[in-house]
């Protein structure tokens, strides 16, 4: 088993979720539209968790519409902000990725609270290899030396993994499919979160 996957494995293992994966299909004509391969550990969260947010608070993109921020269309939006001259800067010191330089940000997800998550993408890079980017609302990019699913996983359930966590205080991660009953009291919440919960 790769280390990819034994980051999906702790995901799956922290949240609880048990439901059969997807079946993977639709990433051909991003892949094609984008000229480069994604990183497979993302393409298998996408997999594995059918459309929502883990913690009801981080979205992956997906290739298609349904119940889904797309990622081709969020990157199509990026280039397009990033062509006008009043929002150049809005990703510096790194630039969006276009398919005839090679290397630049591919938006893979995204927060609540205007958090950005990003690859920084190298055609001669393998994409497993890629560093996650990242900011929240107007803070500093910060670039992490580690796969998507790794970075997920900190994101939800590591206390330390500061200023991205939502697991400070420490309670039980969980994923809420977007045709899922949103917690809206403080009870719903407490008994999704519960350290104790099974499954």
């Amino acid at each position: 088993m790769t280390g990819q996957l034994t980051w999906i494995d702790r995901i799956i293992d922290v949240t609880g979720w048990h439901q059969e994966p997807e079946d993977g299909a639709g990433w051909e004509q991003v892949e094609a539209t984008l000229g480069v391969a994604l990183p497979s550990d993302f393409k298998e969260l996408c997999r594995r968790f059918v459309p929502g947010a883990f913690y009801a608070y981080l979205d992956l993109l997906r290739p298609a519409d349904d119940h889904a921020q797309p990622l081709l269309r969020t990157w199509a939006s990026c280039r397009q902000w990033a062509s006008g001259h009043e929002f150049a800067g809005l990703w510096a010191p790194y630039e969006i990725y276009e398919p005839d330089k090679g290397s630049g940000l591919i938006q893979w997800g995204s927060d609540q609270v205007e958090g950005e998550y990003y690859w920084l993408t190298n055609r001669s890079v393998e994409p497993g290899r890629w560093p996650v980017v990242a900011r929240r609302e107007a803070d500093p990019w910060r670039q992490f030396d580690m796969s998507t699913a790794e970075f997920v996983y900190r994101v939800i359930a590591d206390p330390a993994f500061k200023p991205f966590t939502v697991a400070d205080p420490p309670r039980r991660p969980f994923y809420l499919p977007h045709w899922g009953p949103f917690p809206m009291s403080t009870d719903d919440w407490d008994a999704l979160t519960d350290p104790n919960r099974q499954g």
